[in-house]
């Protein structure tokens, strides 16, 4: 299906709470309020193709404890197939504690859970064929790189969201995917801070066909093995930026939702570019994700910002 795309990785849950302040000793502290939010860079990239028009599924590994009960709720409740949700036996899901005061400082506990160490022998690789395309994070490589390989037999687009991980990690993801799309952070794990072409070009030696690195506020920049003289640069969308939380998960799943709808490459990271730009003028993570008459309307009226 031209518009399904499968998303595989993290999902997390981050529960959190508002308070006038917290003591610096043992005490208890009254909530102001509290609120469930879902988190994770494959959950939050599904979520950002369901709310597109695409057909969103997850394919990753959790707890089997009620962190996973209110992920899949929420994925679902947002239009996202969780039948590739795996509770793990034993293991347990992401989660955090976040505290928020009156100024607006936050206190984040965080546990990323057992759940990412669990095998990938249980997904149903025969069913990628079936999609559009194909998006990984590195949270969970076991899975990733079996999905990516997996993609890649099938013919279908494949991208790595390479954000922050280990080298090897990076390394072996970025060779695996068609399209290595980095985070600035993630493409510094990878070839070192200072060098965007060098690590773009590194990438495509590996083996992928297609390399970025979305810049924040500079835009994106990007070499595609089919005119590999020269990196290009698409420059940021001017917005007031209220708040860029899942910014990037919802650049990747944009973009990858376009690849499936047979975009050419540069076409696909432009319409990617004004999806995270129209998140990063709403407060919130998921839940600040455009759809897609939204993000249309956004294309004609925008100018870029050079």
């Amino acid at each position: 299906m031209a518009s399904k795309v499968i998303c595989v990785g993290h999902s997390a849950l981050d529960r959190v709470f508002t308070v006038d302040a917290w003591p610096p000793d043992s005490a208890k502290v009254r909530a102001r309020s509290f609120v469930e939010v879902g988190g994770g860079m494959a959950a939050n990239a599904a979520v950002a193709v369901a709310r597109l028009g695409g057909e969103a599924h997850f394919w990753g590994p959790a707890g089997a404890d009620s962190v996973a009960d209110a992920m899949s709720a929420q994925l679902q409740a947002a239009g996202v197939d969780v039948r590739g949700l795996r509770r793990c036996a034993g293991l347990y899901s992401s989660t955090s504690a976040i505290l928020i005061d009156a100024r607006g400082e936050r206190l984040i506990v965080s546990y990323r859970g057992s759940a990412l160490e669990a095998s990938a022998d249980w997904l149903e690789l025969d069913q990628v064929g079936d999609a559009g395309a194909l998006l990984a994070d590195v949270r969970w490589p076991q899975g990733a790189s079996a999905a990516l390989r997996a993609a890649r037999q099938a013919g279908i687009p494949s991208v790595i969201d390479a954000d922050t991980a280990e080298f090897a990690t990076l390394q072996a993801l970025a060779g695996e995917a068609e399209y290595a799309v980095f985070s600035e952070d993630g493409l510094a794990c990878f070839a070192g801070a200072g060098d965007t072409e060098g690590g773009l070009r590194r990438a495509l030696a590996l083996g992928a066909r297609f390399a970025a690195v979305t810049q924040g506020g500079r835009g994106v920049c990007w070499i595609d093995a089919a005119d590999p003289g020269r990196m290009r640069r698409l420059p940021a969308f001017a917005v007031p930026v209220v708040d860029t939380l899942a910014a990037g998960d919802v650049f990747h799943g944009a973009f990858a939702l376009e690849l499936a709808r047979a975009a050419a490459p540069a076409d696909a990271l432009r319409y990617a570019a004004a999806a995270a730009a129209i998140k990063c003028t709403r407060p919130g993570g998921r839940n600040g994700s455009p759809s897609r008459d939204e993000v249309a309307s956004f294309l004609r009226e925008a100018q870029l910002r050079f």
